[in-house]
C-alpha cells in the first residue's frame, strides 16, 4: 500500500480542508478517484461516513487522525 494511505477502516479523523472542513468521521475504505473537492482529478484518498450518516470522498492530505480526549 502507497505511502498515502496513513489509516485504516474504523480510524477516527477529521477534515482538514474543503467543504466539509472540521468534521469528524470514520474511515470506510482507502480509494484512487475523484473526491469532493477535486472532481476532475483521480487522487489517493479515503471514504469517510460522517457523524451524520453522509459519505464523502477526500484526498489523503485532507484528514488527520482525530485526537480523542
Amino acid at each position: 500500500m502507497s505511502q498515502y494511505y496513513r489509516f485504516r477502516r474504523g480510524d477516527r479523523v477529521v477534515i482538514l480542508s474543503g467543504k466539509h472542513l472540521g468534521a469528524a468521521g470514520v474511515v470506510d475504505s482507502a480509494v484512487f478517484q475523484r473526491t469532493v473537492d477535486w472532481p476532475g482529478q483521480f487522487a489517493p484518498g479515503y471514504h469517510v461516513l460522517l457523524g451524520d450518516g453522509r459519505a464523502v470522498t477526500v484526498r489523503w492530505d485532507q484528514v488527520e487522525r482525530l485526537e480523542s480526549d
